[in-house]
């Protein structure tokens, strides 16, 4: 089931209180039209009745879909950098619904799901379309690394991240990627990457070993965790 509260919010332009239908859990299965909006960038947007201005609301929800073995806690970009204390509070919180703590029939299910901590929209979705186009978040993030490493400069900043956003139709032999703000999850910059780069990663193991090993037991399966410290 897919939870929703009404609260009141100021938007962020005229500061009048808007009456929002915000979200606190998603199960993609019952509604795959949420999972839809989150792909098209619309999911918990809306217009405000006294200026027009749409806007949309920080994430802070949990995302189930069964079908494809995804469970995603998903937080404000902002709070990135609370990350090691939110990935423990994420696991305590998995265990409980579908880990050691849940119940038998719930624990059956989560046996291969894949637990996820993500701080943003644009995280979200490509935790999302990684999984449409059959990739592994695991490859996708130690590829990115291995970009970083070879590239001469880049707009990597806090405000400033690289998601991975599709395999373009008509060319597999490529991998399309962005720099988008962190924020807002606008387009800032594209980056085009040779399919290839993403399966040597996995032909080359031994190299990218300790990096991976550190990313497979992670609930916050993500490049920043290398950048960004821990807070508390």
């Amino acid at each position: 089931m897919s939870l929703f509260a009404t609260v009141n919010v100021p938007c962020p332009v005229c500061g009048k209180q808007v009456a929002f239908n915000t979200v606190h859990s998603v199960n993609a299965v019952g509604r795959p039209d949420l999972r839809e909006a989150i792909l098209k960038g619309t999911f918990q947007s809306q217009a405000c009745p006294s200026c027009g201005k749409t806007f949309r609301l920080d994430p802070r929800f949990t995302y189930l879909d069964v079908g494809r073995n995804q469970w995603i806690a998903v937080f404000p970009h902002a709070e990135i950098d609370q990350w090691r204390t939110r990935e423990e509070e994420v696991q305590h919180l998995f265990d409980r619904g579908f880990g050691r703590e849940a119940p038998p029939r719930a624990r059956e299910i989560g046996v291969g799901m894949k637990p996820r901590l993500v701080f943003g929209w644009s995280a979200l979705w490509e935790k999302l379309a990684i999984d449409d186009h059959r990739l592994e978040d695991v490859q996708v993030e130690l590829l990115k690394v291995g970009l970083l490493r070879s590239l001469p400069e880049s707009p990597l900043s806090f405000a400033t991240e690289l998601r991975f956003l599709e395999v373009p139709r008509g060319n597999p032999a490529e991998l399309s990627f962005a720099w988008v703000n962190s924020t807002t999850a606008d387009f800032v910059q594209g980056v085009s990457v040779p399919r290839p780069l993403y399966d040597d990663v996995a032909l080359r193991a031994d190299e990218w070993k300790s990096l991976r090993a550190e990313f497979s037991h992670a609930l916050f399966l993500d490049m920043n965790r290398l950048i960004i410290p821990a807070g508390v």
